[in-house]
């Protein structure tokens, strides 16, 4: 399909290489940890993803849960229905998307709204994903907000105004872990951070590195 070298190498030992892992892993009973990245969506790699699909069933309900980080993919709506689905009915507690592109950005985030309702689901990484649009960024909110059981949450690497409309748009009131990190964060004296911090008393770590404050931000 006149892929380039490098095309090549992340198809053969980053995309097919860790999913043929991953499968092996979950049906033997042994997977903590699923990855999959490095590929652009083809209609010929369907085939693949359903395989890795079908093999979460083996994950077990009772015990602490698995890992799923997808990481530089092209994700169509139907690959990302799935992924969202599995999420919701399967015993995933962390889940990584970063640095992905998604051929329907807003219907990716209604079906990650949905995988949010999951009793199981614990910790949620979106970094690296531009969400251009003011109302898709308010359905992230809302979906975040009306997460059932996650209580930490990374976003990084998704600009200043993104994660201000995070800290004014989200209730974090059962959230421990915050990264916030590298958002280039602005807060220019207000008291976003201390009103953050005072209305969460379950907050036990925020991760706030790389971001443009100023030592007024740090008061509290």
């Amino acid at each position: 399909k006149g892929f380039g070298v490098d095309a090549i190498t992340d198809l053969e030992y980053g995309f097919l290489g860790e999913l043929k892992e991953a499968v092996s892993q979950l049906e033997h009973g042994v997977c903590e940890s699923v990855t999959v990245r490095f590929v652009n969506h083809d209609e010929d790699l369907v085939p693949h993803w359903h395989a890795l699909f079908r093999s979460f069933q083996h994950i077990n309900p009772y015990g602490a849960g698995v890992k799923l980080n997808i990481q530089s993919i092209e994700l169509n709506e139907e690959v990302m229905r799935h992924i969202c689905s599995n999420l919701r009915r399967r015993n995933i507690s962390q889940v990584i998307f970063f640095d992905n592109g998604f051929s329907n950005l807003r219907n990716a985030i209604i079906e990650l709204g949905k995988a949010l309702k999951s009793p199981k689901l614990k910790s949620l990484t979106w970094s690296g994903n531009p969400i251009e649009s003011t109302g898709d960024m308010e359905l992230f909110t809302r979906a975040l907000s009306q997460s059932d059981a996650v209580d930490e949450l990374t976003f990084r690497w998704n600009g200043n105004e993104n994660a201000q409309a995070l800290l004014s748009g989200v209730d974090f009131s059962t959230f421990k872990v915050l990264h916030l990190s590298c958002n280039n964060l602005q807060i220019n004296g207000r008291t976003d951070i201390p009103d953050l911090i005072a209305a969460n008393p379950p907050l036990e770590k925020l991760y706030l590195y790389k971001n443009s404050l100023n030592d007024d931000d740090a008061v509290l």
